[in-house]
Parts: structure tokens; sequence; C-alpha cells
């Protein structure tokens, strides 16, 4: 038996965005695809599947804000209690400050590839 790939994605929305993320999560539950999991969160959206099946995800959600919505392979499945704070006692999961920089520098991201396309 061969077991198949999981992936857990970060699907970030940037702060100047008119998305919100139960936007995002009802684009992708339209999708009506198995075995996946999506969870909101305050910056986005967090979805667990096989990686095509998240390829496609992203494809459909850019659509959109095409030069809005970022994302990034996540290190831990969601509910993974490595990183948990209920386990942990609480403070910040381990990549919380680092994803929260990132999310503040998304406008300017957005800025340049809209220039890029201009």
């Amino acid at each position: 038996m061969r077991l198949r790939a999981m992936e857990t994605r970060l699907i970030v929305i940037s702060p100047d965005s008119k998305v919100t993320p139960v936007q995002v999560v009802n684009r992708i539950l339209g999708m009506e695809l198995a075995n996946i999991t999506v969870k909101e969160t305050c910056y986005g959206v967090l979805v667990e599947g096989e990686p095509g099946t998240l390829e496609a995800i992203v494809e459909e959600v850019r659509k959109l804000d095409p030069h809005g919505i970022f994302t990034k392979v996540r290190g831990f499945p969601i509910g993974d209690v490595r990183i948990c704070r209920a386990t942990r006692r609480g403070g910040p999961r381990p990549g919380f400050h680092q994803l929260e920089l990132e999310h503040s520098l998304l406008p300017y991201v957005r800025r340049a590839l809209d220039r890029l396309k201009e």
C-alpha cells in the first residue's frame, strides 16, 4: 500500500486586499474537492491535501486577487500538537513572527507586481 503525500499550505491575503478569508474558504469549498482540510485564519487560510489538488486550489483562489494572494508551504499539518498553543502553554506559534513580518510587506509586493504588469 502506498501512502499519498499530503501538504499543508498557507494562503496569505495581503492586508490591502478587499478579499476576506471567508471568501477564500467559500471559493475552496465551492470547488467540491475530496480529501482536503480548510481552516480560516486571521491572515488567510490553511489548506491541506495532495500537492496536485493544492495547486488547483491556489490557481482558483488567486483569481480573486491575482497580486494580493500569496502562498507557501507550512511545515506542520493542521492541528499538529507540536505547535498547538494549548499543548505549548500559550505564546506565539513557531514561525508566527516571521509570518507577521511577511504579511506586513505584502502591499509592497503587490505594488511591484502591479507595476510589472503595466
